[in-house]
């Protein structure tokens, strides 16, 4: 498997989950936060701006997560600002600069705002509301409160067992417990597989499962879970290659094959990109996914060598 840069590294965690969110961010709430979930109305969700910027004397600051705006059910408040900061680096920043985000969508917005982290590094505790406080004169000027998701800390075996396909794909990046990494992968795609979303988000899922659970570093001594794992990997594959194929959506085949390349190997160079997209033959991209599938590099994949 290609290495991949930290500041490359950042930008796939950035990329993945921005995106992760803004696909499933009601059943994302609903399985962390289900009591606050309860409160709103997802029919009204809707996203706002990818950037919000601030221009300040000396500095610009960016917001750059996801942030959405949406009903509640019982109108107290009527609209509420969902802000969801997803953080792979500079863990000890994290309280003060989500109280600090939190306050400029409050002046920008001008609606009450409920916060929450992503966290994908261990070491800073699992699901929890977490608090940021600023102290004067012992005087108490600041309590803030955000939720936190703290997934390397919590027990994929919990989240497993609600048989939820974001749950069970969320689970490939908490702690195994008492499974291998080999049947914790095998346990997650049996979940997605026979899950009832589309192929697509069905698709995007499995690449997360691919991209923290790769081919390199899973493993087990029984060889029965091994093989059951390779054909479970092959069978979403063609089940997925042959929807699409029936569907008639070339051009999707290309963006989901552009997508496995980059989340497998990281940054794609641009001719690899310019040669995905002058492929107009659908056997030849399901050829290639299959490739990706079981190649550690873009060198062992027919058309780029």
């Amino acid at each position: 498997m290609a290495t991949v840069s930290p500041k490359c590294a950042y930008t796939l965690h950035d990329r993945l989950f921005k995106e992760f969110l803004q696909r499933f961010l009601p059943e994302f709430l609903t399985l962390f936060f289900p009591k606050d979930a309860a409160r709103l109305d997802f029919t009204t969700l809707h996203f706002l701006s990818q950037e919000l910027v601030v221009n300040l004397p000396h500095q610009t600051l960016r917001i750059t997560d996801v942030v959405a705006e949406v009903n509640t059910l019982d109108g107290e408040p009527e609209i509420l600002i969902i802000h969801v900061e997803i953080e792979a680096n500079h863990p000890h920043e994290i309280p003060q600069r989500m109280f600090e985000y939190y306050a400029l969508l409050r002046i920008l917005t001008k609606k009450p705002v409920l916060p929450f982290a992503l966290l994908l590094q261990s070491g800073l505790g699992g699901l929890k509301w977490n608090s940021y406080a600023e102290t004067v004169f012992d005087h108490d000027l600041v309590k803030f409160e955000y939720g936190q998701v703290g997934l390397r800390e919590l027990k994929s075996t919990d989240y497993l067992a609600t048989n939820e396909p974001v749950a069970a794909t969320l689970s490939a990046l908490m702690q195994p417990d008492k499974f291998s990494t080999a049947e914790l992968k095998l346990r997650v795609l049996e979940v997605l597989v026979k899950s009832s979303l589309t192929e697509a988000d069905k698709l995007f899922l499995i690449n997360i499962v691919e991209t923290y659970l790769p081919k390199d570093v899973v493993f087990d001594a029984r060889e029965e879970v091994m093989v059951a794992l390779e054909s479970v990997e092959q069978s979403w594959m063609e089940q997925l290659l042959e929807e699409g194929r029936e569907e008639g959506i070339d051009e999707g085949m290309r963006n989901l094959l552009l997508l496995q390349l980059t989340y497998k190997f990281g940054e794609l160079p641009q001719s690899v990109v310019d040669q995905l997209y002058g492929i107009t033959d659908r056997e030849t991209l399901s050829l290639l996914s299959q490739q990706v599938l079981v190649a550690n590099s873009l060198d062992e994949i027919a058309l780029f060598k």
